[in-house]
């Protein structure tokens, strides 16, 4: 027997009956897919785990009476072992508590995906863990990850503990969502260096619904997702700042109503590390403790940027932030469209600064921004900008950009 598939057997209490050790076939098991089973109770015996050193794939879903996967008639307190098991998938499994309370063993191990478990505490020692104390694991259970989904568990606190996130050197993909009490994504204590590149392979970070997150990881941490391209975060109020890669393409932040900082600056022997050199679309809504988006400098480093949208957020100011009596020219080779809405206190794109150049800039939307008289005090070039769009489908244009926002602001109700 290669597959085992149960799907929709309500009765259904154990698969084995007594210790399954003892019987033939399970060293050929390759695919396990359980399904609505709402009375099954137990899966493995932990001596059955010796045989299934085949085991690849691992499912179960709507299996309300699991609280784990490995149980133990004896003591037995070694981790049990899955050397091939490369996909898990737990969906649904409202009892579920662990993996196994003694720990797991999962070296194979490329995809994970837990879903609406509401009672987990913790995958396995160090992950996925209800308690904000960082925990020392086995070593062995990660080193092969790619992608990590956790949704709707409402008990983790943390995501990853310091010995964990070092074996993480091939995850690619987070995405983390409806946790309610998770407060910080990776938890590191004393053990790990600060200048430890961390997720040094991690792409995509998508974090949506998290109330009480935050924190991403501790702020003296810099080396972290460096080679980070996709951000998006959605609907975390408690979160007050987010650390950022230098590669990033895309950011969306919406409804993070407590951030006042979008990146840490890292300065290193007297040198700036440059941020948002591959940047090619910011989105950021709801995000009431921002001021402005980028420095002057920063914004030298905006080439590849062809969407800008910021919307809704009430003590923005300024775009683009600069010490007084700086003035360079600035230019924004691939900007093609940029949205300014609802943004109550934005004075200027940036009150100070030289000329402006948009090449390429075709589509600006503004609307209810009263405080703005003039999109800048100086030069600006948009040779492509032929209209405003000041609703859905209305526009406006009296021959360039600063001469529309005046009249904007002089006719209110235009």
């Amino acid at each position: 027997m290669r597959e085992l598939k149960l799907i929709e057997l309500y009765n259904l209490k154990t698969v084995w009956y007594g210790n399954p050790a003892r019987y033939y076939g399970l060293e050929n098991l390759q695919l396990i897919h359980i399904k609505s089973c709402p009375s099954l109770i137990r899966l493995f015996y932990y001596g059955a785990t010796w045989k299934l050193h085949q085991l690849n794939e691992l499912k179960l879903e709507a299996c309300e009476q699991i609280t784990g996967l490995v149980f133990s008639r004896y003591d037995e307190i070694l981790p049990a072992k899955f050397p091939s098991l490369t996909k898990v998938e737990f969906k649904s499994l409202s009892r579920l508590k662990w993996f196994y309370s003694c720990g797991v063993e999962l070296p194979s191990l490329k995809s994970l995906t837990i879903e609406k478990c509401p009672q987990l505490t913790s995958f396995t020692n160090g992950f996925a863990i209800a308690n904000a104390s960082p925990t020392i694991i086995d070593g062995k259970s990660f080193f092969e990850l790619n992608e990590l989904t956790l949704r709707s568990c409402d008990k983790l606190v943390v995501v990853v503990s310091s010995k964990t996130l070092q074996e993480l050197g091939k995850l690619k993909k987070l995405i983390v969502s409806d946790c309610m009490e998770l407060k910080m994504l990776f938890n590191i204590d004393g053990t790990i260096s600060h200048s430890t590149e961390l997720l040094k392979q991690l792409d995509e970070l998508i974090l949506n619904d998290l109330p009480n997150l935050t924190q991403i990881i501790n702020e003296e941490i810099v080396e972290l997702y460096q080679n980070l391209k996709i951000l998006q975060v959605k609907n975390c109020e408690s979160l007050e700042w987010l650390p950022i890669s230098q590669v990033l393409k895309n950011m969306e932040i919406i409804d993070c109503t407590a951030l006042h900082k979008i990146m840490i600056i890292h300065e290193e022997e007297g040198k700036r590390v440059p941020f948002f050199l591959n940047l090619v679309s910011l989105f950021i809504i709801h995000c009431h403790c921002l001021k402005s988006l980028f420095s002057l400098s920063q914004a030298q480093n905006l080439k590849k940027l062809k969407i800008l949208r910021l919307c809704n957020c009430e003590k923005v100011e300024e775009v683009i932030s600069s010490d007084k009596g700086e003035k360079v020219a600035t230019i924004f080779p691939k900007m093609k469209c940029l949205v300014l809405k609802d943004l109550p206190k934005l004075v200027n794109f940036c009150q100070e600064g030289g000329c402006f150049n948009w090449p390429n800039l075709q589509t600006v939307r503004v609307n209810n921004i009263p405080s703005m008289k003039t999109f800048l005090r100086d030069d600006l070039n948009t040779p492509l900008l032929k209209s405003v769009y000041i609703t859905f489908a209305k526009k406006l244009w009296l021959g360039n950009l600063n001469k529309t926002i005046s009249y904007m602001h002089n006719n209110p109700g235009v």
